[in-house]
Formats: structure tokens, sequence, C-alpha cells
């Protein structure tokens, strides 16, 4: 083989492999569900201190100012539906967020009530996109939880259900360390934003 016959199958080869470069990405975006993430700018990054306060220090107190009331969602001890326990908090859109998140972590005031997400998880970063809260967790949310196929339903929808009880959220997308992934409890897709179910909800 000539030297411009061995430069040609070099350029082929360069070309080839860079195509296939281009085309293992837009696999990845696909498998992925084409899910948007925004810009950083858009996010708003939580301290961890924020959400892991003990109960004598929390942010949420009753004699404040501008306060809303909101439902946080907890499994119920027979683990068959999620029941609400009514919390206070400040009316701050972005702060709502994480502050609901926080007292998931830390759990039901009520006896009758179980934890639904892991105590050592952490809250990296929270924000909001066309009616979507976009909630990056620590990867111990997903290394710490208990397992099994009703876990995974009730740990993601007492999130999402809680969250979009706060105005203009309607979904959660669910991330761990920045990523998304396919089922981040091995069970329940979460490549794509999640809506609530009412119907997980204890009927009254």
């Amino acid at each position: 083989m000539g030297p411009l016959a061995m430069r040609k199958k070099v350029v082929m080869t360069f070309i080839v492999l860079f195509l296939f470069g281009l085309c293992w990405g837009a696999a990845k975006e696909w498998i992925a569900g084409g899910v948007r993430i925004p810009p950083p700018e858009k996010r708003h990054e939580v301290e961890p201190e924020d959400l892991l306060l003990p109960p004598e220090t929390s942010p949420l107190s009753d004699d404040q100012e501008d306060l809303i009331t909101v439902n946080l969602y907890f499994s119920d001890g027979e683990a068959m539906y999620l029941k609400p326990e009514q919390r206070r908090l400040e009316d701050s859109r972005q702060d709502k967020v994480k502050m609901v998140i926080g007292e998931l972590i830390r759990g039901p005031k009520g006896e009758d009530l179980i934890k639904t997400v892991p105590p050592n998880a952490l809250l990296r970063s929270v924000w909001i996109d066309e009616g979507v809260a976009y909630v990056d967790f620590s990867r111990e949310f997903q290394t710490e939880h208990w397992g099994g196929s009703t876990g995974d339903t009730f740990t993601l929808f007492s999130i999402v259900n809680s969250l979009t009880e706060l105005p203009g959220i309607n979904a959660v997308q669910f991330l761990i360390e920045g990523e998304i992934e396919e089922a981040i409890l091995g069970h329940t897709d979460t490549t794509q934003p999640i809506s609530r179910r009412d119907d997980l909800i204890c009927p009254e």
C-alpha cells in the first residue's frame, strides 16, 4: 500500500470514529428520554446544613409572617397509602422546595406515619423550570434506600406529591449527583419528570 493510500485510510478511519462518537452521544440523549436539563444559572445550590437542622432550630415556625400551609406525604403504618401531614412554610418559591425536602428527610411527627426518605440523603441543588422541579440528591438517596418496589414508589411519590402541592410545580425530575438515571431506586422509571399520583393518597 502506497503512502497516499495509507493517508486516505487513516483519514477515513478518523472520520468513521468521529461519526461514531456523534451517534453515541445522540443515542445516550435518546436513551435518557431527551430530558432537557436547564443551564447552571437556573440552579439553586443548597447547603446540606440547611436541610438537616435539628427540630429545635427548624426554619419552620408557626409565628412567622407570610407562611403557607402545605401537605407533606409520608407512608402509613401498613405501607399501603401515603398520608398527609401539614407543615407551615415560608412563602418563598425556591426556599419552599428546599424546606419541603428538608422536612421529608427529618421525617413525620405523627407516630402512625413512617419516614420515606433516607435520613442521610442530601439535596445538592434544586431549580424550577417550566413547571418541573429538578431535585438533585447525593448518592446516599440511592445507596441507603431500603429497597423494594413499594419502598421505591412511596419514596418517589412522597416527594412528588409533596412538591406538587406548591404553586407552579406540576412534576418532579430526579437526579443523582447531577445525572439523570434510568431507575434511581431500582424500579420506577426516572428518566422523565414524574407527575403526581393522587391514587396513592389514603382516602379519608
